[in-house]
């Protein structure tokens, strides 16, 4: 009777747990980076901004060349982050100082953005573009009027970080999809024990990040 062959294991063989999780890790990340890109470089975000760059051309140049600095800047960051699972809160809210005036420029007095984050946070680490996505969800899902702004805040809180808006929901929304919100929160669960919370009231909704 001949001896049974023994089968051994390639040392590239991935355990099938650890197969999964890298699986379902790729996913949420891939589609975080998706909805990132598509906000960024959708026609309707590049025309509307477009639109404003040549409107300040002809009313305020010293204006629209900031505007313009700040448009590549935006866009810079968001390509050479899109292969990176983490960069430091300070490079986050440096990036989110550019896209928030941005968007002030659009909306005007509609829109007020308040960063109150102590620098002594800078350090940690946070998910590229996390609070782009935030803020965006924010200004498609609520109103942005001079008589009654949307203020979005970011701060800290118990050693976390709150991302919080008031609400004053448009009556017609656009019809999308809401899966970048739960892929964001799945993603930030490889990272950290402390989840994503996502928290509401008739007055605000307000977004709870752990710090990495």
């Amino acid at each position: 009777m001949k001896p049974t062959p023994k089968i051994e294991s390639t040392p590239t063989e991935i355990p099938a747990q650890e197969a999964g999780e890298k699986s379902a890790y790729d996913s949420d990340h891939s589609e975080v980076k998706y909805q990132n890109l598509v906000s960024q470089l959708n026609p309707h975000f590049l025309f509307n901004s477009l639109a404003t760059l040549e409107s300040l051309i002809y009313s305020d140049q010293r204006l629209a060349v900031k505007f313009l600095s700040q448009l590549t800047r935006v866009y810079r960051y968001v390509l050479t982050t899109r292969h990176t699972k983490l960069v430091t809160l300070g490079e986050e809210l440096c990036f989110i100082k550019d896209y928030a005036d941005l968007l002030q420029t659009r909306f005007g007095k509609g829109l007020e953005v308040c960063l109150t984050v102590p620098e002594t946070y800078y350090s940690f680490q946070i998910v590229p573009t996390t609070l782009q996505i935030l803020i965006e969800n924010a200004t498609r899902h609520n109103l942005t009027d001079p008589d009654s702004p949307l203020l979005v805040t970011i701060k800290i809180e118990n050693q976390r970080l709150i991302i919080e808006n008031n609400l004053q929901i448009k009556r017609t929304l656009e019809v999308q999809n809401r899966q970048g919100l739960s892929s964001l929160r799945n993603l930030y669960a490889y990272f950290s024990e402390t989840a994503l919370e996502i928290q509401q009231t008739p007055e605000f909704f307000r977004i709870v990040l752990p710090l990495l």
